[in-house]
């Protein structure tokens, strides 16, 4: 008995079962609920950066009722809410999150909605963004592209060079630094940055356009919602915002 015990145990050792053989409900109970929470929050997070707003908001609220409310999910939600220009709804989400460990996030959305109609008031939320936390590319790319449309440009470099280098593969940080480094007549590094990446001649234009705006005008860039209207990166130089921050 013993020995044939010994052989349905090595028997059932040498087979192998192969993750997509799997139900999903095993695979879900394998994982974990903080692992199964951060593969949705993960999911949903992709949908927004795609601009599928409603299907990241179905997704938030399957989410809510499987797991519930926490302030992480407050965050993704005042971050559709924005996006789909729901401004007051997202503003008291980021308002409520201002005493959470999303005290960063909840500043730089604020900054985002406040840039609308004064971009110098919405820079400040900006900043707070950034001194909380350093080392996001996209906090970085919008404060810094809010100074640029205000003409300020060392403060600018600052933030967009900063952007660029903790994200080069960004199509938007890569076009706000070119922009800057245009804006400041540095066209030899601006040309070599683009031949690499291979940018398309007619996004060279504009982004020369609007850097000949930007330098012409130092300190006194316009400001409201012509300045700060999101973007599509593939057209037109990015706009605070405009990279799903």
């Amino acid at each position: 008995m013993a020995a044939l015990c010994l052989a349905l145990v090595g028997g059932c050792a040498s087979q192998r079962v192969s993750p997509r053989d799997l139900p999903g409900s095993t695979l879900e109970a394998a994982r974990g609920p903080d692992e199964n929470a951060r593969l949705y929050t993960d999911l949903i997070r992709q949908l927004i950066s795609q601009d599928r707003l409603y299907a990241a908001l179905a997704h938030l609220q399957a989410r809510e009722q499987e797991f519930g409310v926490t302030d992480e999910l407050r965050l993704l939600r005042a971050d559709i809410l924005r996006k789909m220009d729901d401004l007051g709804g997202a503003r008291r989400l980021y308002e409520q999150l201002l005493d959470t460990p999303y005290v960063g996030q909840a500043h730089h959305g604020l900054g985002l909605i406040i840039a609308r109609d004064d971009l110098a008031a919405g820079e400040v939320h900006l900043q707070k963004a950034v001194a909380l936390v350093p080392t996001d590319a996209r906090m970085r790319n919008d404060l810094g592209y809010a100074k640029l449309r205000q003409g300020q440009l060392a403060q600018a470099r600052l933030q967009l060079a900063t952007a660029y280098q903790l994200d080069e593969a960004n199509e938007l940080n890569r076009n706000n630094y070119i922009l800057l480094l245009l804006a400041e007549g540095n066209d030899r590094k601006a040309a070599r940055i683009a031949a690499d990446n291979q940018i398309d001649a007619g996004v060279m234009r504009e982004l020369r356009r609007e850097a000949r705006t930007i330098a012409g005008s130092a300190g006194n860039a316009p400001v409201g919602n012509a300045a700060v209207r999101p973007v599509t990166p593939a057209k037109a130089p990015a706009a605070v915002g405009g990279g799903g921050g």
